[in-house]
């Protein structure tokens, strides 16, 4: 009997939902062998999952299923080994421990202020500012480099360079992709300042082998995207949130440094809370879509706070105005 024949008819259903989803993934970012299949690619694979399934048991289904495939492919030297290894459950950084809903707006100002207090001008602390603030996926923080940061204009430009390692989601407009992702993302001031003195006084100055400088690094090279995941859990943990917090759920005898504290959020959950906090601050759905490369649909679906009459009112009010320039 086949090793195909000696899986469970619910193993081979869910070969047949998993896999052909990370082909069709490949194929849209321009993979269509398996000895092109790259670790930055798979890499990017996990971005998408944690930015499509709120679940950890649901991407670690994919990303189980479609390891077992891609160390198939390795074991025949269709593809390197490394692009399978790389999807063990601790190198991605899934936990169970980690929260995936929104992070609410005064749980995110609480942190950033002890961030602010006790890890000023550190990589944690310029990266939440900067997730907060600008609501990038962790796939374009890891492309970003430090010529991408214009501290005289405040921005961050978000670049797809396929050909020298990194990607953004949704590529470029000349891309084989759905959208653009590629834009230029204004700044507050107060990330600005903190970026500008992570650079100046603990980045590790590292140029890359593509003679890039990564925005965030480490001693060993640019900031992998699961450094940058962990780096957010140790920044969301239960020693940045008060004692006195209602809903404190740790003793504070996890070690943030090597363990995912049950306090943690997933940096996809900084993303919508920050899109969710713009929203409510007045930012039009169309300029957020813009800002966070998302459509509007979506943001009307998942991220919009207000209900819908006041959407009704909202809509209302600016077809009145137009009616004024008249």
């Amino acid at each position: 009997m086949t090793r195909r024949q000696d899986r469970s008819p619910s193993t081979r259903s869910q070969y047949k939902r998993t896999i052909p989803h990370f082909i069709k993934f490949a194929e849209e970012q321009g993979t269509l062998q398996p000895s092109e299949i790259s670790t930055e690619l798979v890499d990017s694979y996990v971005d998408e999952l944690q930015g499509s399934y709120d679940a950890d048991a649901t991407i670690h289904t994919y990303t189980k299923n479609v390891r077992s495939w891609l160390q198939w492919l390795s074991n025949r030297n269709l593809c390197d080994e490394s692009v399978y290894r790389i999807l063990d459950k601790e190198e991605i950084g899934l936990s169970p421990a980690a929260r995936d809903e929104a992070i609410p707006s005064m749980r995110a100002s609480q942190i950033l202020q002890h961030l602010r207090n006790k890890r000023r001008g550190t990589e944690i602390h310029a990266l939440i500012e900067l997730l907060w603030n600008a609501g990038p996926r962790i796939g374009g923080v890891h492309s970003s480099d430090v010529e991408d940061f214009d501290p005289e204009n405040r921005e961050l430009r978000f670049r797809h360079r396929p050909e020298t390692g990194t990607r953004l989601k949704n590529g470029d407009g000349a891309d084989r992709t759905s959208g653009d992702g590629e834009r230029n993302v204004e700044l507050s001031d107060r990330v600005v300042e903190a970026i500008q003195l992570y650079i100046e006084t603990t980045r590790p100055d590292i140029t890359d082998e593509h003679g890039r400088e990564p925005l965030f690094t480490t001693q060993h090279g640019r900031a992998s995207r699961s450094t940058l995941r962990r780096w957010v859990y140790k920044a969301t943990s239960c020693r940045w949130v008060s004692i006195e917090a209602e809903d404190q759920v740790c003793d504070g005898s996890c070690c943030p440094d090597s363990d995912v504290c049950s306090h943690s959020y997933y940096p996809h959950a900084i993303r919508r809370g920050a899109i969710v906090h713009h929203l409510s601050g007045g930012l039009r759905p169309d300029l957020a879509s813009e800002r966070f490369d998302v459509s509007t649909k979506i943001i009307r679906k998942h991220y919009d706070p207000r209900t819908k009459r006041q959407r009704r009112e909202d809509r209302a009010e600016s077809v009145r105005n137009a009616w004024e320039v008249d």
